[in-house]
């Protein structure tokens, strides 16, 4: 018996630690900047790790940027959305807002 518990412990400790951050698909339709990292065109991947956000491309390609995180108390947001804006010609990632929670990442400029 209490060898069955232990693994069973064990087993569900080992999921936990395989199953990592949760991660958003996002898609940029232009090259952007996010904080001070500038983005390529295409589909990414973004996972929070503390306070940085970790960005994949299709090639598994990874880059972090600091981020400030704010999670506030109002309703989940129902999609992952990017808010940007142009500055001097290019475009600036301002925050993400995390679908299925209510999660959003801000950038610095």
């Amino acid at each position: 018996m209490k060898k069955s518990l232990f693994l069973a412990g064990l087993l569900s400790l080992s999921s936990l630690v395989f199953a990592g951050a949760k991660s958003y698909p996002i898609m940029i339709d232009s090259a952007a900047k996010a904080g001070s990292v500038q983005l390529a065109k295409g589909n990414y991947t973004v996972q929070v790790e503390g306070d940085k956000a970790v960005f994949t491309d299709q090639h598994r390609k990874s880059v972090s940027v600091s981020v400030k995180l704010d999670t506030g108390t109002g309703k989940k947001f129902e999609y992952t959305s990017v808010e940007a804006t142009q500055k001097d010609g290019t475009e600036i990632i301002k925050s993400i807002h995390l679908a299925g929670s209510t999660t959003t990442i801000e950038f610095g400029d």
